[in-house]
């Protein structure tokens, strides 16, 4: 038989009592076509509908900065699923030029159909994964070099 627990992780958290329910203020989507209807508007996080309350400024339970963390995906934009030809010819201007400047952005935006920001966005990410990995062969060098001159004093 399963014993029915005193505690919820809800009663624990605090988050079973009405006046500790989250309100978050309208999330900054410039991609959707809604504007939001006034300033100070917000949506209660733990409703099944979307209920227009004033958002409290001074509820700053350790509840509250919980569910605020559960939702840190609201307000971001649907990520970008790149098609391997698009990639190719990023990847092929990459090798030429690692930092195009707006015109080139603006031409491959129209040509491969994608937005100029996300054009720069992936040539930040993949700088950055340029630098990660020159860091990481680096590391197996010297790596390399320590085990190596370990076993030549092995073998003295």
């Amino acid at each position: 038989s399963s014993a029915q627990s005193a505690f919820t992780i809800d009663s624990i958290l605090g988050l079973d009592r009405p006046d500790q329910r989250t309100v978050l203020s309208a999330p900054y989507r410039p991609w959707t076509d809604v504007k939001p209807a006034g300033q100070n508007r917000g949506v209660v996080a733990d409703s099944d509908a979307s209920v227009d309350v004033r958002v409290n400024e001074d509820s700053k339970s350790p509840a509250d900065a919980y569910r605020r963390t559960l939702n840190w995906s609201i307000g971001r934009r649907p990520r970008t699923a790149f098609s391997s030809v698009q990639i190719k010819i990023l990847e092929s201007v990459f090798q030429v030029n690692s930092y195009p400047g707006i015109d080139i952005r603006e031409e491959l935006a129209k040509k491969l159909h994608l937005d100029e920001d996300r054009i720069q966005i992936w040539f930040q990410n993949r700088r950055a994964k340029l630098k990660r990995s020159h860091r990481e062969s680096k590391f197996l060098m010297v790596k390399n070099v320590l085990s190596d001159l370990q076993t030549s004093r092995d073998e003295r």
